[in-house]
């Protein structure tokens, strides 16, 4: 077994647990977490998430699992602002970095109401048990995760959050694909 898919087992059986389910015995702490794995296993990752969310959701286990993939959440705030097709011809023109710095302005990253957390707010469930973010990998390096977990706890407080996060984090610093390493983020536990 691949130390991803024991990672995935674990979770499995965290996300099962009521007091995971509710955030007990974290002492006050925030209960975000981060499971952090092997780039190449982003298809096992990919199809475990799937698997989990219709295999425990409410109907059959009692618990709903909340997805937002910050991939897909940033193709559809381009496409609302009408600056889907720009960002495209964006890099292709100008560089990644300049596509870089003008969606960070566009998606307002330095802000702690960016866009990322004014989607999530609106899209959240009055009552979800379980918050998974995924799409990550695929967001690098246009957006930072550090900057998303920074900024979702004002609106996440109540619930468990699981980052799936395609690379190393040894809570203080996360370094995507295990090479860039991303600013210091100390708050979310792991999952091993």
């Amino acid at each position: 077994m691949t130390k991803t898919m024991e990672k995935l087992k674990h979770l499995r059986e965290k996300v099962a647990d009521p007091d995971f389910q509710q955030s007990r015995g974290l002492s006050n702490e925030v209960s975000y977490y981060i499971l952090a794995f092997d780039a190449q296993d982003q298809p096992l990752v990919t199809e475990e998430v799937s698997n989990m969310r219709q295999q425990l959701n409410r109907e059959t286990v009692g618990m709903d699992i909340v997805e937002f993939n910050l991939y897909q959440i940033m193709w559809q705030l381009l496409d609302d602002m009408g600056i889907k097709e720009d960002a495209l011809e964006m890099e292709a023109n100008d560089g990644i970095d300049y596509l870089i710095e003008q969606l960070n302005n566009a998606l307002e990253m330095t802000s702690s109401d960016n866009l990322f957390v004014q989607y999530m707010q609106q899209h959240l469930p009055e009552e979800p048990v379980i918050v998974f973010v995924t799409g990550i990998g695929e967001i690098f390096p246009l957006i930072r995760a550090h900057k998303v977990l920074n900024t979702m706890h004002q609106i996440i407080t109540d619930v468990p959050v699981v980052f799936f996060y395609p690379g190393t984090y040894d809570s203080l610093s996360l370094s995507m694909f295990g090479e860039s390493k991303e600013d210091n983020y100390y708050r979310a536990f792991q999952i091993n």
